[in-house]
């Protein structure tokens, strides 16, 4: 993966995960936090292998 689209990418995953907490606080529930990283899992993983 080229420097600048790996930089985008982790700004997106510190974005979300930092949105995604607020979130859990709001519902107090950790079911936020799991949606969103099963998300990102997928989404790393196909960017990583293309």
């Amino acid at each position: 993966m080229e420097p600048r689209k790996a930089a985008q990418l982790a700004t997106l995953v510190v974005a979300a995960v930092e949105g995604t907490v607020a979130m859990c606080r709001a519902k107090r529930s950790p079911q936020p936090l799991d949606d969103t990283a099963e998300q990102l899992r997928d989404l790393i993983l196909s960017a990583i292998t293309d």
